[in-house]
């Protein structure tokens, strides 16, 4: 990120263009045609306050210059990513194609020196750089067309860190820090190797996790190798976590089976009880025994039935004696 700012900074450390073919040439590698829509890319609405000469604002060369940044940004995600889905497409795209970035983008070209507008200088605020510079992108692709403006704008922002930014992935490095804290591990970056025998630089950064290499990342930048080398220790991370999972859903899936075995062997097993002449014996005996048990408590029930009519016998008697002393 450090690379990135200081890249925007160059424009301001040069010094300010004092024409539009220059800011165009060395930012955009291409040359002015067509100088009547740049000077119109430059001129704010303020200027149009009194002017009879049909003068025109750079807002409708912002629109169009919107819509092909947009169009450009969309087909170098497009390609460049395959296998990402929409959301995370739009979040890469927002994270270069936003005010706050084009804003920052057109201050540190310079534009905002060459900007119409009555006002003073100072005063020209933010927002009106960013949409100068959409509008300049409207104005390249009047003069030179959609192709060459879509190089040339791609060209632009790699310088500027494109790149970098696109590929700037927080969730592996967040998730990884996060998992190492969690654990009480020690998440550590190195660099194997900084190479710029090429005459470009090439950095390879290896995550540790304890001591012990988890993934190793190569880009153009101590970024972009880090993050990249976050993103495969995540991926081992996560590897085996899933694998632990799966180990004891694996576990668990044979315990299911060592019962159904066991199902079977105790079927087998009643299978052959049935063979064995003795156990029908048994059970034709307790068969006996039950029903002696089930025919005694009606036995017993004899001499219930025997005492409620000594009672009832009982009861005459007394009744009787009533009777014969009352006579």
């Amino acid at each position: 990120m450090i690379r990135f700012w200081q890249r925007l900074t160059r424009a301001t450390q040069q010094g300010p263009d004092t024409d539009i073919r220059t800011l165009v040439r060395r930012e955009f590698g291409l040359r002015v045609g067509q100088r009547r829509a740049y000077d119109e890319a430059l001129t704010h609405s303020s200027m149009l306050d009194g002017d009879k000469t049909g003068l025109k604002s750079n807002e409708r060369l912002e629109f169009l210059g919107d819509v092909v940044l947009d169009m450009t940004m969309a087909n170098y995600l497009y390609r460049a990513f395959p296998d990402a889905q929409e959301g995370e497409l739009t979040k890469r795209k927002s994270r270069i194609v936003n005010r706050k970035n084009l804003n920052l983008l057109g201050k540190n070209m310079g534009l905002h020196h060459l900007i119409q507008a009555k006002m003073r200088r100072e005063d020209i605020h933010d927002s009106m750089v960013g949409n100068a510079l959409e509008a300049l992108i409207g104005a390249i692709y009047l003069d030179h067309g959609f192709k060459k403006t879509q190089r040339a704008v791609l060209l632009m922002l790699k310088h500027y860190g494109l790149d970098e930014q696109v590929n700037e992935t927080h969730d592996f490095k967040s998730q990884l820090h996060q998992w190492a804290t969690k654990r009480k591990k020690k998440l550590a970056f190195e660099v194997l190797k900084d190479d710029d025998s090429a005459g470009e630089e090439r950095y390879e950064i290896a995550a540790k996790v304890n001591g012990e290499v988890y993934g190793i990342g190569i880009g153009r930048s101590k970024k972009l190798a880090e993050q990249e080398a976050a993103r495969r220790a995540w991926k081992k991370v996560y590897d085996r976590r899933t694998a632990s999972g799966g180990g004891n859903k694996r576990a668990n899936a044979d315990k299911p089976q060592e019962s159904s075995g066991e199902g079977r062997r105790s079927r087998g097993s009643g299978s052959s009880r049935r063979r064995r002449p003795s156990k029908p014996k048994a059970s034709t005996s307790s068969r006996a025994a039950s029903t002696s048990d089930k025919a005694a408590p009606k036995e017993g029930s004899k001499p219930r039935s025997g005492r409620s009519r000594s009672r009832r016998s009982g009861g005459n008697k007394s009744s009787d004696a009533t009777n014969s002393t009352k006579a």
